[in-house]
């Protein structure tokens, strides 16, 4: 049973990143730029067509900034103040490598209260 446990682990540790298939960025990817005090690290996934999926997430120095739940060609986005909570949330379009806010976003201050909401039209 242990044996089972250590290649299930062993696999999970294994996992490629950064490939490309055909020229085309696949699977799991991890974007390094910057060193301290301005480290910019973007994780994410994409298809293999090379179009983003899933979940993506933005980090500044270790603190998660933004996040973004793919439904290809639109993403659902949420940025974060610096303390960690919401200060927007909305709807953008992606056309490659174009990012877009459209719909209705909304702003909130660092006590997450609403501030403001500006509906977007593309």
């Amino acid at each position: 049973m242990k044996f089972i446990v250590c290649i299930f682990l062993l696999s999970l540790v294994s996992c490629k990143i950064n490939q490309k298939r055909n020229g085309v960025e696949v699977g799991r990817w991890k974007y390094v730029s910057g060193t301290k005090p301005e480290r910019l690290v973007v994780v994410g996934k994409y298809d293999r067509k090379g179009k983003e999926k899933g979940v993506w997430k933005y980090y500044r120095n270790d603190t998660l900034f933004r996040s973004e739940r793919y439904f290809y060609p639109y993403s659902v986005d949420v940025l974060f103040h610096k303390n960690g909570k919401v200060s927007e949330v909305g709807k953008s379009f992606t056309s490659q490598k174009t990012w877009t806010k459209t719909g209705t976003w909304y702003y909130y201050n660092e006590h997450e209260k609403l501030t403001d909401s500006i509906t977007f039209e593309n």
